[in-house]
């Protein structure tokens, strides 16, 4: 039988498994197979004898969503965006569409809040003259609004660069995005993917590791 661990006290040597049968089984250390660590969450495969699990033995974890294998990353989304930042004009490695896609949504809630400010400042100030100090206020907070858009421009494209390198692509085929209409589109489509399920020449599958030694356009 299957289950997962709901509690282990290590110094105790106890802990509550939930079968998948829906029932709940308490467990002695002595009665693991392996020595492994335990925590709240594992997967184990066990005999029940009662409400008692004897003969336990730990499971690999659960492969991802995406199809990269067993999932250790447990990065938040602020995380990710963060890592983007981080990493602001590096290409190299891998990005899983999380990461990506994380990258996408906090920069669209950082800029959506200035841009409709000016948006609705420039509205009011539209009939005002050119030497008007609210004409000149919407000029510069426009300029801000700018410098902000420009600074995302780089990690948006390494970020993208790695999202490419995840499915197994050259990072050149961001590229492509150029292509007017249509460009647009494969560029999105690329970004949807899964993530190739299996180490390439980028780096390991993300979640498994995030070091990477490829080169970026490579």
């Amino acid at each position: 039988m299957r289950g997962e661990i709901l509690t282990y006290d290590d110094i105790a040597g106890e802990g509550l498994i939930s079968g998948d049968d829906g029932s709940r089984y308490t467990f002695v250390r002595s009665e693991l197979q392996q020595l492994t660590p335990l925590r709240s969450g594992m997967r184990v495969d066990f005999v029940g004898v009662g409400t008692v699990a004897t003969g336990i033995m730990t499971m690999a974890p659960t492969p991802s969503t995406d199809g990269s294998g067993p999932d250790t990353d447990r990065t938040s989304a602020w995380g990710y965006f963060k890592r983007c930042i981080g990493k602001y004009a590096d290409g190299t490695g891998r990005a899983r569409r999380k990461e990506y896609w994380y990258f996408v949504l906090f920069q669209l809630l950082i800029m959506i809040g200035p841009v409709t400010v000016c948006v609705i400042f420039a509205g009011l100030a539209a009939d005002a003259p050119d030497d008007d100090p609210m004409m000149i206020g919407v000029g510069l907070f426009a300029i801000v609004v700018a410098l902000m858009y420009l600074f995302f421009v780089l990690p948006g494209i390494a970020v993208m660069i790695r999202r490419f390198h995840d499915v197994g692509l050259s990072g050149w085929l961001v590229l492509v995005g150029l292509i007017p209409y249509l460009g647009g589109l494969i560029t999105f489509i690329i970004t949807l993917l899964p993530s190739e399920a299996r180490p390439n020449k980028h780096g390991p599958v993300p979640g498994q590791a995030t070091r990477s030694t490829a080169d970026v356009f490579s």
